[in-house]
């Protein structure tokens, strides 16, 4: 059990850095962009790499949103359920979460594949599928993060009050 919270640390660790790196790769890049409008033009690659980072930051935050149980939920039932039927209620909606994010995990991995076999380019010789590749990842790890609200409810300062 120890292995596991270390490791649930570990993951939760690389979700922050990565987070926080890509926001501020995102704000130099914008601001470098900027500049070189300001004096001409810039290299041509820099506003897909910024498009590829927002994509990036948005499915990681999604993510973190999604560890920290702070993700859009359309959850009536849950808010005003309490005992066991609150219980009840909040697990099926953590499996329903869970499997949605498992459906879009299997069709962006699909997607992946699909960019894969075309051998398009973003800029610079770099595949497509590179810059997507990112997206099964995230949704098999929000899958993760969505079960394991059934193990762990969450936490009362995120339960809403009736």
């Amino acid at each position: 059990m120890r292995f596991l919270r270390g490791l649930a640390d570990g993951v939760a660790w690389i979700e922050n850095a990565l987070l926080a790196s890509l926001g501020l790769g995102l704000l130099i890049a914008a601001a470098a962009q900027l500049g070189f409008r300001f004096f001409g033009s810039g290299p041509v690659w820099l506003d897909p790499l910024m498009r590829t980072a927002t994509l990036w930051l948005a499915l990681v935050g999604a993510l973190v949103a999604t560890r920290e149980g702070r993700q859009l939920q359309i959850d009536v039932l849950t808010r005003y359920l309490r005992g066991w039927f609150g219980h009840a209620a909040r697990i099926l909606v953590a499996l329903f979460t869970a499997g949605i994010c498992a459906l879009l995990a299997h069709a962006s991995w699909t997607l992946v594949q699909l960019e894969y076999e075309s051998g398009t380019e973003i800029f610079a010789g770099l595949p497509n599928w590179w810059a997507l590749a990112i997206m099964p990842v995230v949704f098999t790890l929000m899958t993760v993060h969505a079960l394991s609200f059934i193990a762990h409810p969450a936490p009362d300062h995120l339960q809403p009050t009736p």
